[in-house]
């Protein structure tokens, strides 16, 4: 009987070893993503003054003011894939929008006539009063429109994860503080 419960605490001691190794190797997973991009953005030599990254880690977007820059990094997770950015410049960013539930919230585009350049916005609120009412989210999206051939448009996630999230949790309004700050930002550089 001894050591039968001998070996039954082995076993069970071997599984909680086990389990906390998975469970520290999805957090070095999760930290590696953000470094991934965190890298890819450095290669650039320019020092970003704000930096705003997605809950779900899968972009990086990097400003840099003074000489009108912006990074643009993408990773993906579900990859092993090395992470990619971008540099653009700021005359480059042609629109951008807030997508929530496959509703155009708020958008903001550039647009030649004429031969020159002449910023356009329009504030879209598509959602009635019932729809304001509803709770759960399934997206929320900021594309960002480029003057670029080979991504002209970056679609990124703000969700905080991969399941709907309520309209009231903490964690969707700061996701969508978030977003709204980079469209605000976003709408300034058009307006130029």
């Amino acid at each position: 009987m001894l050591i039968f419960l001998m070996y039954m605490f082995a076993i069970v001691g071997g599984v909680l070893i086990l389990s906390a190794v998975i469970l520290e190797l999805k957090k070095l997973s999760t930290s590696s993503e953000l470094s991934k991009l965190l890298n890819a953005t450095s290669s650039f030599n320019i020092i970003f003054t704000k930096t705003f990254i997605p809950p779900n880690q899968s972009h990086l977007i990097a400003l840099n003011e003074p000489y009108k820059k912006i990074a643009i990094g993408t990773s993906n997770p579900k990859t092993s894939k090395k992470a990619i950015a971008k540099l653009y410049s700021f005359d480059n960013v042609m629109g951008s929008e807030i997508v929530v539930n496959a509703l155009t919230l708020s958008k903001v585009s550039k647009r030649q006539q004429n031969s020159k350049t002449t910023a356009s916005s329009a504030d879209i609120h598509v959602l009635n009063s019932a729809d304001e009412e509803a709770d759960v989210i399934e997206e929320l999206t900021l594309k960002i429109y480029m003057n670029s051939n080979e991504i002209p448009v970056y679609s990124i996630s703000f969700l905080p994860g991969l399941l709907p999230i309520q309209q009231s949790d903490k964690q969707f309004k700061e996701a969508y503080s978030q977003v709204q700050q980079l469209h605000a930002f976003f709408r300034s550089i058009v307006s130029e």
